[in-house]
């Protein structure tokens, strides 16, 4: 239960880190280039948290190091597909089977 109310928590969290109009003055372009440069750093971010995990304390390393940043991460990702998506841009840096799925 209390890993449902972590999903949950998390979801809100992430959420709350999406700032609605962040990218609306952005071209196809500018939003590709940012959701690379983006989608790059949550990936290091997502390793590092995984790798603190498995160490002693990690849950608290998460929190001070890295959670923060990997809301923004995910909260930008989401803007940028989002703001994508209503310009019909195509964003080159996610892979055809990612682009299916989203």
């Amino acid at each position: 239960m209390a890993g449902v109310l972590a999903g949950c928590a998390g979801h809100e969290v992430v959420a709350s880190a999406t700032r609605p109009g962040k990218f609306r003055l952005y071209s196809c372009d500018q939003l590709d280039k940012r959701g690379e440069e983006v989608f790059k750093r949550e990936r290091e971010l997502a390793a590092l948290i995984e790798r603190a995990r498995q160490g002693p304390g990690g849950e608290v390393a998460i929190a001070i190091a890295y959670q923060n940043e990997h809301n923004m991460a995910l909260g930008d990702l989401r803007e940028i597909e989002l703001t994508a998506a209503e310009r019909n841009c195509v964003l080159k840096f996610r892979s055809v089977s990612e682009r299916a799925i989203r």
